[in-house]
């Protein structure tokens, strides 16, 4: 973050803002009216988008100060605003800003995802935490001519008191000149030239000189609230959010294309529209959890199925799962679609048949895709050396699979390998011994309609069997499945569970102990889509 808005801003309109989207943002008394207000003030072509309310209903307001209070033993409105007071002796939050503080708040970003790519190509993990983190994007390593472009936009209710403010606040740091642009003055620091100033009932702040003025100029027309892409996920914000983050895809689509990867083809055969979608997500804070909603509005013929059926029979100590329904549908159409179309730079079209005929000598590989219906994984265990899990997949017809595996198994039974042995029990298949998983031997196994790759004996058995204590009997794992009701639940995960790891793996490491003890304040962690809807669900329930 620029040194000017430290400096210049922070405990003024910096802080202001930083309360308006981390602190009391509370998207439940403004609306999408706010939203829409606020994105009048930011280019059209903004990647990143991100706002909330800061004069919050007193139910969302209560439920952020519970949680905060259960994670953190501290109430997060007061902190900030001792914070605020406590960067300078000459600001008081109640007396010199919330006077003048208006309803909603929002930050945009524009940035070329293009120039964060590397020499080899487009750095695609740092893409994500670009479209997941405001945080991220803000410090993100820019090259020195493109530098840090965002604004930071809040609402006023007495426009003149919070000009005064911020006057008074330029006066203390010192070497701030003035500018006007459009009818509209500004201060711009001599320390990194960013700028702030008044714009119609608005605070505005630019990283730099350009930025306020393209925020001007955005308020004139050509703004991103006129765009059909933001209108329309802007009608997808959760009611009662803390925040709500809108990111653009055509960026990174072009991105893409500036790298010789044009997706164009591939989204259009797997019946999905990118050009001008995106996707909107808002964290809820609710009384007993956390909740992010998302919603993109780009649509896609794939479908997520529900694998819960798969995932509930998992041991009762899972760590972690996840899963995927009508994976024989989806597989099909992935592969039709790279045929057709291929990935320019990366994917000829038809090599993926190719490539399937060369593999179906030794087996039927489109035969099993085809009876594939869901693929789920666990991971259990709370110890680094107890540590086991099992990749699992149903199929409508096994019997390819399980012919080869008991062929296989007899041929391991008359080697007499003690490394390689068979499955007891009549079960087709077999467990490899190895060194580096003492005690915890790799199974491949069939039975029923299941074929589990796993690591150690008894949680293999259990994904094979469904038998002993499982998931569905994990009141963690009923809690989790309560809190998605209108969705799939595609991913589970025991918080509890993790943080005996964590702390046994860092035995002695304050930082472990710390983690571990956030993490068994909550109860589950769990997640969920729908694929007529365009919605997804992540939720974190507190202990209650």
């Amino acid at each position: 973050m620029s040194s000017y808005l430290k400096k210049f801003s922070v405990p003024s309109v910096l802080a202001v803002g930083l309360a308006a989207v981390v602190l009391s943002a509370c998207g439940g008394s403004s609306g999408d009216s706010g939203a829409n207000e606020l994105a009048k003030y930011a280019p059209a072509d903004s990647t990143v988008f991100v706002e909330g309310a800061v004069q919050p209903s007193s139910e969302v307001a209560a439920n952020v100060d519970s949680i905060s209070e259960d994670l953190a033993g501290v109430n997060v409105g007061d902190l900030i605003k001792d914070g605020i007071s406590s960067s300078s002796g000459d600001v008081d939050f109640d007396t010199d800003i919330q006077p003048w503080l208006g309803e909603n708040a929002a930050v945009f970003v524009s940035f070329d995802p293009a120039a964060l790519a590397g020499d080899s190509g487009l750095d695609t993990s740092g893409l994500t935490s670009m479209e997941t983190s405001i945080g991220d994007t803000a410090s993100a390593s820019y090259p020195e001519d493109e530098g840090e472009k965002f604004g930071l936009v809040v609402e006023t209710s007495d426009p003149d008191a919070a000009k005064s403010f911020i006057d008074k606040m330029a006066e203390e740091e010192g070497g701030a000149t003035d500018g006007e642009y459009e009818g509209f003055s500004y201060k711009v620091s001599a320390d990194d030239g960013s700028a702030v100033g008044i714009v119609d009932d608005f605070v505005v702040i630019g990283s730099t000189e350009e930025e306020f003025k393209a925020a001007v100029d955005a308020s004139k027309g050509d703004n991103l609230a006129d765009t059909s892409a933001f209108s329309d996920l802007s009608d997808h914000t959760a009611e009662g959010a803390l925040m709500s983050v809108f990111t653009a895809y055509d960026p990174y689509l072009e991105a893409l294309k500036e790298q010789g990867v044009d997706l164009t083809g591939l989204a259009t055969a797997l019946g999905m529209d990118l050009e001008g979608s995106g996707s909107v997500m808002s964290m809820v804070p609710e009384q007993d959890q956390i909740s992010m909603q998302g919603y993109t509005n780009a649509g896609s013929e794939m479908t997520s199925g529900d694998p819960s059926a798969v995932i509930e029979t998992f041991p009762a100590d899972t760590m972690v799962a996840l899963g995927s329904g009508d994976v024989d549908a989806n597989a099909t159409k992935i592969m039709n679609a790279l045929n057709s179309e291929g990935i320019p730079g990366v994917l000829e079209p038809g090599e993926i048949d190719k490539l399937i005929n060369e593999a179906s000598g030794q087996i039927d590989v489109k035969r099993i895709i085809d009876s594939l219906e869901t693929v789920a994984f666990f991971v259990n265990g709370s110890t680094e050396q107890t540590v086991g899990g099992a990749l699992v997949a149903t199929s409508s017809n096994i019997e390819p699979i399980e012919s080869s595996l008991r062929g296989i198994s007899s041929l391991i039974g008359l080697a007499g390998d003690a490394r390689v042995r068979p499955l007891p029990g009549g079960i087709a298949g077999f467990r490899v011994f190895t060194p580096e998983l003492p005690g915890r031997p790799v199974v491949i196994g069939v039975k029923g309609d299941r074929m589990v790759i796993g690591i150690g004996m008894k949680a293999s058995m259990t994904a094979l069997t469904g038998s002993g204590q499982t998931l569905a009997d994990s009141a963690a794992y009923k809690a989790a499945e309560a809190s998605i009701p209108g969705e799939g639940l595609d991913m589970f995960a025991n918080p509890g569970t993790i943080a005996d790891l964590v702390q046994s793996a860092g035995a002695g490491e304050p930082d472990a102990k710390e983690i571990a003890e956030i993490m068994r304040k909550f109860e589950f962690m769990v997640a969920g889509s729908s694929d007529s809807e365009g919605t997804s669900e992540f939720n974190m329930g507190m202990k209650k």
